[in-house]
């Protein structure tokens, strides 16, 4: 990957972060600047048959990811941002994507637990009484992983 083809998508994920912890959401327009750069950068490195291999990852996991929107899982924008970066990572790198991302997403609930038995008043709460994760944290950090170790 071209090196300021991969900076821009890294500060992207890396700004899905931010955005997350600070705001509990991912704006569309995040996840829409991540996909245009993720697809810059599958055209611009690979041939238009792993550019496909791309899109197929892409589609797969906003598929997976809003039946887990559907069931309550995740939000809306967990999925789309997920997505968004899978676009920028070859079919086979969906494996290495989802296991960074689960591993980060246990270090992460592990320290919101943390927090929250060290009497901290962690989170907003969905309607639902239900603790908002900021998932795109372990989305950024899985996609951070991917693209760095090979």
């Amino acid at each position: 990957m071209q090196p300021y083809l991969l900076g821009a998508s890294l500060a992207l994920a890396a700004a899905g972060a931010v955005w997350d912890l600070r705001w509990k959401r991912l704006p569309n327009i995040l996840c829409l600047l991540l996909a245009l750069v993720s697809l810059a950068t599958a055209i611009l490195t690979e041939d238009l048959t792993a550019a496909g291999g791309n899109a197929i990852h892409a589609v797969i996991a906003l598929i997976v990811g809003m039946v887990l929107f559907r069931l309550g899982m995740i939000g809306a924008g967990d999925a789309k941002f997920y997505s968004a970066a899978a676009l920028g990572l070859p079919l086979g790198r969906a494996l290495p994507f989802l296991g960074w991302t689960s591993a980060a997403g246990l270090v992460l609930l592990l320290v919101m637990i943390g927090l929250r038995m060290a009497g901290s008043n962690l989170g907003q709460r969905d309607d639902k009484g239900r603790v908002l994760v900021p998932y795109g944290v372990a989305i950024a950090s899985g996609f951070w992983l991917t693209q760095l170790v090979k």
